[in-house]
């Protein structure tokens, strides 16, 4: 709440007057003669009635002093009731400030005021990446960024896994994902000529990563928002590819090329960065895959009678390997049974389960989707 402002022309000339008289006996014992005939009294009822003329001016701040605090309050650089304006502003008369825009000025100082600029907790960071980025000119040529998601204590720009996932004080790491239309995330997954390694079969359809400009951009405008003491890392997100197939049975008089297209799609939306997850706003960052889910997912599908196998295939991004079906695993569901996917534990008692870190997204890809009639049970 506004702190309350006192007033401060709150007196009149008898007030004026009582409180000058009240004062002699304390100041000047020996002055007795209080008569309005006493020159004496005769000035202070004069000096009263010229306080209580100007005395109205005590609540007010003359234009040229609001326009002084107005510079104190947005920088060096506001000239004029405007920021950043150089040499235009420069030697210039506040005529122009003072004739109409004074008010405005000042109101458009309050709103700055009352916005959020400086980096403090992780809601912070992640609003200012989301919402402040986007609206400066840089991200027009680099990028807007669609998400964000921080994580303190935490120095997620080393490359040891290891290291990552330890306690760092004064450390706080920004994962953002940039919002870059689909079709262009897919074209850049086509493989470069000059590249001797071609894609992958796990190589996921679309995962957004920001460029490495955009990633430098982004830090040097936080850390002029940063506190002193915090080091602050803005980095891309890990993609942890999953491969999904399953066999469908299908209800009778389905059409298998639209039952097809309706699962391949609700595969890849409901882990999509930008789309998926319960809330429709993107798969969240570390949460694990239930292969239940991916069954209910399915089985709800119009024209699919019941699943009777779905099976995943992950990739294991932070191993050292040689090729990718060195640390690829392949994990499937027998009807009835809840698995979890993603990295970790193997518990020998219970089905396998793998926890996806908190700086890691899914990217999904379509594997082999098998569908059968009703007659085919047993075929």
């Amino acid at each position: 709440m506004p702190l309350p402002l006192p007033n401060l022309d709150d007196r009149s000339y008898e007030d004026l007057v009582a409180e000058a008289t009240s004062l002699i006996p304390v100041e000047y014992p020996e002055w007795t003669d209080h008569n309005p005939s006493d020159t004496g009294i005769i000035l202070i009822e004069l000096l009263a009635w010229l306080t209580e003329m100007v005395l109205y001016r005590v609540d007010r701040v003359p234009d040229k002093n609001m326009e002084i605090f107005l510079k104190l309050l947005n920088g060096p650089e506001w000239v004029n009731g405007e920021k950043g304006k150089g040499e235009r502003g420069k030697g210039g008369s506040s005529s122009s400030l003072l004739e109409g825009g004074l008010q405005d000025a000042i109101r458009e100082t309050v709103v700055d005021l009352r916005k959020r600029y400086r980096a403090v907790t992780c809601e912070d960071y992640e609003r200012l990446a989301v919402e402040d980025w986007n609206q400066t000119a840089q991200s027009q040529l680099l990028g807007k960024i669609r998400r964000s998601h921080c994580l303190p204590e935490r120095n997620l720009a080393l490359k040891n896994p290891e290291a990552r996932e330890a306690n760092a004080p004064g450390h706080i790491s920004l994962v953002i994902v940039p919002d870059i239309p689909e079709q262009a995330g897919e074209a850049n997954l086509s493989p470069s000529p000059l590249s001797p390694f071609p894609l992958s079969p796990f190589s996921p359809s679309f995962s957004p990563s920001p460029s490495s400009d955009l990633l430098t951009a982004l830090w040097i405008f936080l850390d002029e928002r940063r506190l002193l003491t915090t080091r602050h890392h803005v980095v891309a997100p890990e993609y942890v590819p999953v491969t999904i197939s399953a066999t469908l049975f299908l209800d009778e008089g389905a059409r298998a090329t639209d039952v097809r297209s309706r699962a391949e799609k609700s595969i890849s939306t409901f882990f999509h960065p930008f789309k998926g997850g319960a809330d429709g706003t993107g798969w969240p960052f570390g949460r694990n895959i239930y292969i239940s889910e991916v069954y209910e997912l399915l089985d709800d599908i119009p024209g699919v009678n019941y699943v009777e196998i779905v099976k995943l295939q992950v990739i294991y991004p932070t191993m050292q390997i040689r090729n990718d079906l060195d640390r690829s695993k392949e994990i499937g569901l027998l009807v009835g049974v809840n698995t979890i996917i993603g990295r970790g534990l193997l518990d020998e008692d219970t089905n396998k389960q793998v926890v996806l870190k908190d700086y890691e997204l899914v990217a999904v890809k379509i594997g082999e989707l098998i569908l059968k009639e009703a007659w085919q049970v047993n075929a």
